[in-house]
């Protein structure tokens, strides 16, 4: 045989043990890398995991949240949008003006209170003056005479505790709402009578120098301003026929020669000013379930009776 041959077969066969070997090294070596490299990545996911949950075990906190997400931190998709809700909601709740009930409730008596000083200050033969306006609704009621706002004052009231009684659902259970009643009661008569205590106004009719301001509508818009509060869930019509009471108690002030407008504004804004004032101030601590159970029991050879309380 040539000796070329020999060699080239030598070389050949060289080759392919190179191949083999390569082939053997490959099965051995490369699953080894990639369960390492799969081990790896398992060791640092449960590692991050016991991170995340050691803060999360934290409290969760608005400035904990944007440290992570400002550091750009590599979360779980679990983790992620769940912070990411988070953090939305609390810098929606940091960014959201807080705007108190009592500055929305205060809006309606204030502008009532205005408008009532407005009608002092123009001169005698102004169109806004409450003199003008006066003789208006003496023209348009000539000889009225009545004592009917005498009684119209209460019926809002009235109606709270009527429909109460016949079952009506309303916001406050009787006991709260004798005694919201009561404090609203309490805080329109302080303010009406140390007004008229300190303010000189005399009547339309002459009769007297405590006009200012109307004690029969500051009664009259209280009572339809407690049957709004606990009825205008239940239907919108009985605020309505409580307001429209108040109003109509107001007019008759006027057309009975007994109150300028001026008295009647400032009056209904006393009235709705004072029953808002308790209703957003009042804690109901009456009237709750009692957490005592008492009941009759029969037993085998008799009766008796059980107690429980619920803690």
């Amino acid at each position: 045989m040539p000796k070329y041959s020999i060699t080239l077969h030598r070389i050949k066969s060289k080759v392919m043990i190179s191949h083999r070997l390569l082939f053997a090294l490959s099965i051995l070596v490369i699953p080894h890398l990639l369960f390492s490299q799969e081990e790896s990545n398992f060791n640092n996911s449960m590692a991050l995991a016991s991170t995340i949950n050691s803060d999360l075990r934290s409290p969760l906190t608005a400035s904990n949240i944007d440290f992570s997400l400002r550091n750009d931190r590599s979360f779980p998709v679990e983790f992620t949008d769940t912070l990411g809700v988070k953090s939305f909601e609390v810098k929606s709740a940091q960014n959201q003006i807080v705007h108190p009930q009592w500055l929305k409730a205060a809006i309606v008596p204030a502008a009532l209170v205005v408008a009532g000083a407005i009608t002092l200050v123009p001169a005698s033969h102004c169109l806004l003056s409450k003199y003008t306006i006066h003789n208006k609704v003496v023209d348009l009621f000539p000889g009225f005479h009545s004592s009917l706002d005498n009684y119209m004052q209460y019926a809002p009231l009235a109606a709270v505790f009527g429909l109460k009684a016949a079952g009506v659902k309303s916001r406050s259970d009787f006991v709260n709402q004798v005694a919201i009643s009561a404090k609203a009661e309490l805080l329109m008569t302080v303010i009406t009578s140390g007004m008229k205590h300190w303010i000189s106004s005399e009547r339309p009719s002459g009769s007297g120098m405590n006009s200012m301001p109307s004690g029969h509508t500051a009664q009259a818009f209280l009572s339809a301003t407690i049957l709004d509060m606990e009825y205008r869930d239940t239907s919108p019509w009985i605020s309505v026929s409580g307001y429209t009471v108040a109003t109509t108690t107001a007019v008759f002030r006027m057309a009975n020669n007994q109150h300028w407008i001026s008295d009647v504004l400032i009056g209904a804004g006393i009235g709705i000013f004072s029953t808002k004032a308790v209703y957003f101030t009042h804690r109901y601590r009456w009237g709750k379930k009692s957490n005592v159970v008492i009941l009759p029991t029969i037993y085998k050879n008799g009766g008796g009776v059980s107690f429980g309380m619920l803690l």
